[in-house]
């Protein structure tokens, strides 16, 4: 029997006057459901009393959220910055994805800006993306997404005094019911930070992990200007058996101007800041990275402090996938069909 994928709008996310700043607020999603991915729109309102000399973070609503994510049971399966989703979302998107923003830093009144993106569980532009739509475990245990606000007007207006207020999310799951059908993997993403104080060659983040790795995204960032796209010059990805980039050193603006090429259709005004790498190129599981047939994967990268801001650091997202009951066992070196 077929069943269509259905939307469902949830409770919204809204976080008042009284509500503090770097603390989780969440809203509460169906259980018993194949969820595909939830649907985020951020709004908020500004207001500058005395204006600033330039805008942050393309003027970006999402900087006043420092990560937004989904839950089972109280534990993690996706955190990220919101910059970063929007940067994922749009990558795995046809277009880019709707967007109002602060046009200028100048003084003004109660400005409302929007933005949305998708926040996936299963894996987009699979060949059955119905094999990695995410199925709680325990159907008893509450399903959340969450989001954490600093509604600081520097987030969007450097220099600038004023006020963002009015910040809310809205969330709508998309989900069919052939929960018969049991998923074979399950979703996680996290996010790795790495500080850069200085210039260093070579400098290595750990992607290690027990999960196959459907994708991995970086975000070049600052804690006073925001995103940047000075920070990484130049980018290695190897495992200790495969360079999967290099092993000479590749211009990290290269690789960014390749993406269009990669079919990444919805980046388009995105800032040279940020970059993706796409394992599942042709849309079959098995090109997933394994874990167990190489050890040690890892970005290699030529870096320096950002000109432009205070703080840099290189912010990695890993797109992480494992195996659910149904398709265990797994690390006999015979994995079930369309698993690499």
């Amino acid at each position: 029997m077929a069943s269509y994928d259905r939307i469902k709008v949830l409770p919204a996310i809204s976080f008042g006057a009284s509500d503090p700043d770097n603390a989780r607020k969440r809203t509460f999603a169906d259980n018993h459901k194949r969820t595909e991915r939830f649907r985020v729109t951020v709004t908020g309102q500004v207001d500058i009393t005395v204006a600033g000399t330039g805008l942050r973070n393309r003027g970006s609503i999402l900087a006043a959220i420092t990560e937004v994510g989904f839950a089972d049971g109280g534990a993690d399966k996706v955190v990220l910055d919101a910059r970063l989703a929007r940067f994922i979302s749009d990558a795995f998107s046809a277009a880019s994805q709707p967007a109002t923003r602060l046009a200028n830093a100048g003084v003004q009144a109660a400005t409302q800006l929007r933005e949305s993106f998708d926040l996936w569980l299963a894996s987009p532009y699979s060949m059955n993306p119905g094999e990695s739509k995410y199925v709680e475990p325990n159907k008893q245990q509450q399903l959340e997404v969450f989001a954490t606000p600093v509604r600081q007007i520097g987030k969007v207006a450097a220099g600038a005094t004023g006020t963002i207020s009015n910040l809310g999310l809205s969330v709508e799951q998309v989900y069919d019911d052939l929960i018969h059908q049991a998923p074979k993997v399950s979703v996680f993403v996290r996010q790795i930070v790495q500080a850069v104080p200085a210039a260093q060659s070579g400098l290595k983040i750990d992607l290690r992990g027990s999960r196959y790795l459907r994708a991995i995204a970086i975000q070049q960032d600052t804690s006073d200007t925001g995103e940047v796209s000075d920070i990484i010059t130049n980018l290695v990805l190897r495992g200790d058996n495969v360079a999967i980039i290099g092993d000479r050193s590749v211009p990290f603006r290269d690789l960014v101007e390749m993406l269009p090429s990669e079919g990444f259709g919805g980046i388009a005004g995105v800032p040279g800041g940020y970059w993706i790498y796409d394992f599942q190129r042709y849309g079959r599981m098995s090109s997933w990275y394994n874990p167990y047939q190489d050890t040690n994967l890892r970005l290699e990268l030529d870096v320096q402090p950002s000109a432009s801001g205070a703080n840099s650091v290189v912010r990695v997202a890993l797109i992480e996938y494992e195996r659910t009951s149904a398709t265990e066992p797994d690390r006999d070196g015979k994995p079930p069909v369309g698993l690499p």
